[in-house]
């Protein structure tokens, strides 16, 4: 906290995040209530709201490793806000239909998807390599402390002056983010390990610009793809992280459901919701505190395993006594599990790839849980929501464990707290 650089990014991460689950909770009720209690609309929806990080979120990232990282932050929030702000209008007028909300939860979710990579190589060029860790935890705790606040704050419009009050409330919280990145200063610490330039195409025929851009656009994925495949270290992770978002953090499609099921209304799911994001906040805030490699190997063990195991807990609920503790450790979990592994990648990545790195493991990640939230919004019109919980549940244990076992990153990170070696892969041209 002592940069000022990190602290205008933790706000923006913040307020930012915050709108993002104040529309997760709005928009999942309202799609609830507009399909007749249809699971499949919902998880259309939420698949609507994620997959643009698997379309979207390369592209921004090879584009922030190319341009400004600061104007690429500020014109994603921009476009957020004209999303939210569409929303707002649509359902304050009563005019809004199921693909009103699905058209427009791709475009706040594009927003994200340019936004979020964006910030998180911002983020890791603001601190000294020293306060890497730290950081990054950090970072996830304002995401965190926002999925508490969005959904608290959200709950209260919700069940007073409406939905269409809380996606207002969504467009207001990401102007803030928008003010808080034009704080952002120009300078980026350069990484000795490499390189944090902007490259500028040079002005000729619109025609010829194009051509070039794309060309440029597709070499730097490629480069990064080839980057991530020959560190196995990137690889364990970001393949870790995939089958963990599939498994335990894709029932957003479901909560509506359940939460009717357990006993309650919209009181109850955004008592759920607000639930997950206080045990999130708490587990990355012990993430945050780890100052060892024998606690962090305890956490990466302890999280893996829990994040399968409360889900389990959340689906056997048959009361909101049990259910919302279930979803405090799954938030706890899931959280943890998610900042130590954005830690491992920020840890051993060079600069000049941050961006379009992380850009490729957030796609992993919202991927997974964009198509796992789809299908399973799907089969819950036809098989019980409590088995689509249990059952990912006890698979990520089990593969969790089996991967552990086989993998030698992820065995070295179980025992040890840290990769084989810390040393950054060089040697892939940019």
């Amino acid at each position: 906290m002592r940069s000022s650089e990190f602290r205008w990014l933790f706000a923006n991460g913040f307020f930012t995040t915050g709108s993002r689950w104040a529309q997760v909770l709005a928009r999942g009720w309202l799609v609830h209530d507009l399909s007749g209690g249809s699971t499949s609309a919902v998880g259309w929806v939420t698949f609507a709201s994620f997959i643009p990080f698997v379309i979207v979120g390369p592209v921004a990232g090879a584009m922030a490793d190319r341009l400004q990282r600061r104007r690429v932050l500020i014109g994603g929030g921009v476009f957020g806000v004209v999303g939210a702000t569409a929303l707002a209008v649509c359902t304050s007028l009563d005019v809004v239909q199921v693909w009103h909300v699905g058209v427009l939860a791709f475009a706040t979710g594009s927003a994200q998807a340019i936004a979020v990579p964006t910030r998180q190589a911002l983020i890791a060029t603001s601190v000294p390599r020293a306060h890497l860790t730290n950081a990054v935890a950090l970072s996830g705790l304002s995401q965190h402390g926002s999925r508490l606040a969005g959904p608290l704050f959200g709950a209260a419009f919700l069940s007073t002056l409406g939905v269409s009050a809380v996606f207002v409330v969504s467009a207001a919280l990401l102007m803030v983010g928008v003010l808080c990145a034009f704080r952002v200063g120009t300078q980026v610490t350069e990484d000795p390990a490499g390189t944090a330039e902007t490259v500028s195409v040079p002005k000729t025929e619109p025609e010829r610009v194009v051509i070039t851009a794309i060309r440029e656009l597709r070499a730097d994925l490629e480069a990064a793809l080839r980057y991530v495949a020959v560190d196995g270290r990137l690889l364990t992770v970001i393949a870790l992280v995939g089958a963990h978002c599939g498994l335990t953090m894709a029932f957003d499609a479901m909560l509506p459901a359940l939460s009717v099921k357990v006993g309650g209304s919209e009181g109850l799911y955004s008592t759920i919701l607000i639930a997950l994001g206080g045990g999130a906040l708490v587990g990355t805030l012990g993430v945050s505190q780890l100052r060892n490699e024998t606690t962090r190997a305890f956490s990466f063990v302890a999280s893996g395993i829990g994040s399968g195991l409360s889900l389990v807990l959340l689906g056997t609920a048959t009361g909101p006594n049990v259910a919302l503790p279930a979803a405090v450790l799954a938030g706890l979990s899931q959280g943890a599990y998610m900042a130590l592994s954005a830690t491992l990648v920020q840890t051993v990545v060079v600069d000049r790839f941050r961006a379009r790195v992380m850009s490729l493991y957030i796609m992993m990640a919202a991927g997974h849980m964009a198509i796992f939230n789809l299908g399973f919004g799907q089969f819950a019109e036809v098989v019980e929501v409590r088995v689509l919980l249990v059952v990912p549940g006890m698979i990520w244990v089990a593969l969790f464990l089996a991967m552990v076992a086989v993998l030698p990153e992820a065995r070295n990170v179980a025992i040890k707290g840290r990769f084989t070696h810390d040393d950054r892969v060089e040697g892939v041209s940019s």
